[in-house]
């Protein structure tokens, strides 16, 4: 029998991994420039894209004339940028987020792209404490803190910077992920949806300096502020309704036999219930909370149900 010559095996190493920078603006004309010079600099072999997210200036023209291709979102707000962004630069194996105000350094780019390739699905560029002056507006600082130990509380995540606009994400975190933020929140929904779905996460630390002059903060502290707990509240609810439903039935208990307490004791004493509307009030409350444990039981099984579904989804 004639022996089979087998081909020789590939000896081509595969190309490096397609990376993308995705820059989200709105009215960032002072800036936008100098940030997509030093990131096509700092990754010339990157796509570097520009989102228009309803901008009044010249921040298109001055993206283009720096070499960015510009992709347009007319609904304001920078979530739904960062998923046109996202949707624009579909395929890449690595996106770069950076915001398009020039407060963070490009040049540290490739130590988050790094961490990446070492198997994270996420890099943080944390920023230090000793960021410039002036780079923090009043309670931001503060804020951040605040919010980064309240994550911690409710979901276990340990984290410097919840709020950072400066990130790398793997194409598998960004096609597994469901994104519905449409604001400033977007950033704390990537970092919960990391530690929701067991994503690989990495933090580096970044300088970060103050905007140059001419650039504006978007940032409303309070409206935006609310916006961030209402979002870290409602995937708590969503992700685990178990421990949400069952903390806000053991509180109305709690309230339920305060005030039937003071009713029974009533009762025992003079044969009679002098505060009917109490006793009243605590019934009702114990039924809120039987309810409210039902309703986690339940929805905890519907959640199980669902991620077993993906999961099998995922495998096809």
């Amino acid at each position: 029998m004639d022996r089979v010559e087998q081909p020789p095996a590939s000896t081509t190493a595969p190309g490096p991994p397609r990376v993308a920078v995705v820059i989200p603006c709105h009215n960032e004309d002072a800036t936008v420039g100098k940030v997509v010079a030093d990131f096509r600099a700092a990754l010339p072999d990157a796509a570097v894209v520009v989102v228009d997210n309803a901008c009044t200036d010249r921040t298109a023209d001055r993206a283009r004339a720096a070499g960015a291709r510009v992709v347009t979102e007319s609904r304001k707000g920078k979530g739904f940028a960062l998923l046109a962004g996202f949707q624009a630069t579909r395929g890449a194996d690595f996106v770069v987020m950076v915001d398009g105000d020039d407060t963070y350094p490009a040049e540290r780019a490739r130590d988050l792209l790094a961490a990446a390739r070492g198997g994270a699905d996420m890099v943080v560029g944390t920023r230090r404490a000793d960021a410039g002056h002036g780079a923090f507006r009043p309670f931001h600082a503060l804020g951040n803190r605040l919010f980064a130990r309240l994550v911690r509380l409710i979901f276990g995540l340990r984290t410097r910077d919840l709020f950072s606009g400066y990130r790398v994400l793997s194409r598998r975190f960004i096609e597994s992920s469901p994104l519905i933020a449409t604001g400033f929140e977007i950033e704390a929904e990537l970092s919960l949806q990391a530690v929701m779905h067991r994503f690989n996460v990495a933090e580096v630390p970044v300088a970060y300096r103050a905007r140059p002059a001419g650039s504006a903060s978007k940032l409303a502290t309070y409206h935006d502020g609310s916006r961030v707990l209402i979002a870290i509240l409602t995937t708590f609810r969503d992700y685990r309704p178990l421990t949400f439903f069952g903390s806000l039935s053991l509180f109305l208990l709690a309230l339920s036999l305060a005030g039937g307490t003071v009713v029974v004791v009533g009762f025992v004493r003079t044969g009679l219930v002098p505060r009917l509307p109490l006793a009243v009030l605590s019934a009702a409350l114990f039924i809120l909370s039987a309810l409210s444990l039902a309703c986690g039981v339940l929805l905890s099984s519907i959640n199980r149900r669902a991620a077993e579904l993906a999961t099998l989804i995922n495998r096809r």
